[in-house]
């Protein structure tokens, strides 16, 4: 019994930890309710953990019948002062508030995942998302969509993982 409400308070712990974090834009404010354009870059900051992410490139296929596959390519750059890796889910959600993806489930379940970043590096990663809806497809294709994108961090010591979140609103030309 005493374990099981240890583990239980160790599961509840790391489950705060990881929504801890905060999200800003380029212009140091707090990320407003509604996802600032694809073109913003989203400053992250956790204690010593930072980063910038910024999208790269978002392409839309079919691979097929019934299925869309949107491709997510995010840039990062490290502002902090520790060496990190970053892992990330994205997810859409359409207008008609469907959405696709997520933790877990992006990229076939594993997300995505960056190199070592240390102060001052960054690299470029792609993560995808699978739609499999022509009608909900159509809809992002007409008004849009909004992109949200959650991060953690994979220290490499005995640090405590930080988590991270961002939206960014999709222009509808991205799903044509």
């Amino acid at each position: 019994m005493r374990k099981d409400i240890l583990c239980l308070f160790a599961v509840i712990s790391v489950g705060v930890i990881l929504v801890a974090g905060c999200t800003t834009t380029s212009s140091g404010t707090t990320a407003a309710p509604s996802a600032p354009g694809q073109e913003t870059v989203a400053t992250l900051v956790n204690g010593t953990d930072a980063f910038n992410a910024s999208i790269y490139q978002v392409t839309a296929s079919r691979p097929q019948p019934g299925y869309h596959e949107i491709n997510i390519y995010l840039t990062t750059l490290n502002t902090g002062n520790s060496t990190f890796k970053l892992h990330w889910f994205s997810r859409i959600t359409g207008p008609n508030g469907v959405s696709y993806g997520g933790v877990g489930v992006s990229h076939g379940g594993s997300g995505q995942e960056t190199d070592i970043l240390g102060p001052g590096s960054e690299g470029t990663g792609r993560d995808y998302v699978i739609i499999d809806s022509d009608a909900d497809y159509a809809a992002m294709a007409k008004e849009g969509a909004t992109l949200n994108v959650s991060f953690v961090t994979e220290p490499l010591a005995n640090e405590t993982p930080m988590s991270f979140q961002t939206s960014w609103t999709l222009d509808p030309s991205v799903f044509t």
